[in-house]
């Protein structure tokens, strides 16, 4: 293989040093494996490769192309660059495809960047895109939205690859995917690698994911590399005290069992359907049973995990039991009928049920200080408090001091704006949280923090969580019990650290997903 790109004592500094000392190469068809926690900088890495940093205050060392050095300075040359040569994937396909064109115009877009290609050309080349990623030609007259993710990753995987780029680098492009798309998406990227014979830069704090793809891998912390080599060398043997703790944060703990004495939820009959079709008088012709009828119940200071692959249902059961969604069946919250609640009485009960969304990057409004956003809840429920107290209270309670009071989500990292999601809901006393995906946009040392804190509050305020979540990990360590969705439709439910050590082939395939060693 020969080398086509590489780091020579590369530093970037931006007022500090983000990048220290970068040293490696990436060879025509290697898979190039970079981990490591938030702010290690992994992404800053990329962007620099791909001149998007344009302010810095000092720049050492050199970075080769094919044996030329690249001049950043040279901004023609760098967007000829791009795309053409090196492409990128980003991590968050909704974010990075125009919500307003549909997927053939952004796909066209990119394959035809020089306006040169005829009308049957440019149809062509979208057509031959598609079939490459596996999605059917209807998809293109569909906006981003109407896409599920993986079908969005697989667009935006497409629009990569338009140009025929030599280098493709992807940005933890599995992160908030389930495991049965993730393991689609790993293995659509290794059929490209193997068809084109690219070389891919993989970023992911995923170390299965890692693991299975890459040939070679790099450690990154604090902006320097602290470990390098074959990727099975690393895993299996690794010399830093880094390397060692960030393998360590992937050994499964479960949850012990409490004693658990007041039931404060219980579900019937619980089910979720939408309608797929009416009459022209508006009548019901056809509906969709998203969550097929189940029963379950919630002890106070107890967790419940609900877990299952895209389309199983777990979305619709947290929405239907905030009331997002109508849901039919029975639904009892601290011995109340909540489905049955109107007004005010259903505005009083909702302060004992809160929820904390996948995405705080979407979640907290980015005009308003976190002060706002941590009071707002308590304003609309016209609860009269020493407000500023309460905030100080609620980020000390989450491990955020009061200087970040008047600050906004744009400055704060991921695992921060979490925290700043549970301080929210916090200061309402809720008596049970739904959790989606709490840590499935975090890295590893990340998720485990808001994993302790979560576990923390739950011993403190007696909180009960129903936990969603993709990452069997996550729910081994914070629910006594689980419930296993397919399609809709309960497959297991009992004890968690059971249910994981059933024969289940699906149960399986979910456990296998986080297995860091899979690829090994």
């Amino acid at each position: 293989m020969n080398e086509i790109l590489s780091f020579r004592n590369f530093s970037l500094n931006l007022g500090e040093f983000a990048l220290k000392n970068i040293n490696f190469s990436l060879r025509k068809g290697e898979v190039l494996g970079i981990v490591g926690q938030s702010g290690s900088g992994k992404s800053l890495l990329s962007y620099t490769l791909l001149g998007f940093i344009k302010e810095y205050v000092e720049q050492k060392g050199e970075i080769f192309l094919y044996g030329e050095k690249l001049d950043f300075q040279n901004e023609k040359k760098m967007q000829f660059l791009r795309g053409r040569k090196i492409a990128y994937i980003f991590q968050e396909p909704l974010s990075a495809l125009n919500p307003l064109q549909k997927i053939k115009i952004q796909i066209q877009e990119s394959i035809n960047i020089d306006k040169k290609l005829s009308y049957e050309l440019l149809n062509k080349r979208t057509l031959e895109l598609l079939e490459w990623v596996k999605l059917e030609e209807k998809e293109l007259e569909k906006y981003p939205y109407e896409l599920s993710g993986g079908q969005r990753q697989r667009v935006c995987i497409a629009i990569a690859l338009a140009k025929n780029p030599e280098i493709l680098i992807a940005d933890e492009p599995t992160t908030a995917l389930d495991p049965t798309t993730q393991e689609e998406i790993i293995k659509l990227l290794q059929q490209m690698q193997q068809k084109l014979n690219l070389s891919i830069i993989f970023i992911s704090h995923n170390l299965g994911v890692i693991s299975q793809i890459s040939q070679n891998v790099l450690v990154l912390k604090s902006g320097e590399i602290i470990e390098q080599g074959n990727c099975r060398e690393v895993f299996k043997n690794p010399k830093h005290p880094f390397s060692k703790e960030l393998l360590a944060t992937l050994k499964v703990v479960f949850k012990e069992r409490g004693e658990y004495q007041e039931e404060i939820l219980k579900a019937k009959d619980f089910s979720v359907s939408y309608v797929t079709q009416r009459s022209f008088l508006g009548r019901v012709q056809k509906e969709f049973m998203a969550l097929k009828p189940l029963d379950f119940t919630l002890k106070e200071g107890e967790s419940l995990g609900i877990i299952g692959e895209s389309g199983s249902g777990k979305s619709s059961l947290a929405n239907a039991l905030v009331r997002l969604i109508e849901a039919k069946g029975e639904l009892e919250i601290l011995g109340e009928p909540f489905l049955e609640l109107r007004g005010k009485a259903l505005q009083k009960m909702r302060l004992n049920l809160q929820m904390i969304l996948q995405d705080p990057n979407s979640s907290l409004n980015p005009k308003k200080t976190l002060y706002e956003i941590i009071v707002e809840g308590l304003k609309i429920h016209k609860i009269k408090e020493n407000y500023l107290e309460v905030a100080k209270k609620a980020l000390l309670e989450v491990g955020l001091n009061e200087e970040y009071l008047y600050r906004y989500p744009s400055e704060l990292s991921g695992g921060e704006r979490q925290r700043v999601s549970i301080a929210r809901v916090l200061v309402l006393k809720p008596k049970i949280l739904i959790l989606d995906e709490p840590t499935s946009a975090l890295d590893k040392f990340t998720q485990a923090q808001i994993i302790r804190l979560l576990l923390q509050l739950a011993k403190t305020h007696q909180l009960s969580y129903i936990c969603i979540s993709h990452d069997l990990n996550v729910i081994a360590q914070m629910c006594e019990k689980v419930i296993v969705l397919k399609r809709g439709e309960v497959v297991a439910s009992g004890d968690t650290k059971e249910i994981f050590q059933e024969k289940n082939a699906y149960i399986q395939n979910l456990l296998e997903a986080f297995r860091f060693d899979r690829g090994l």
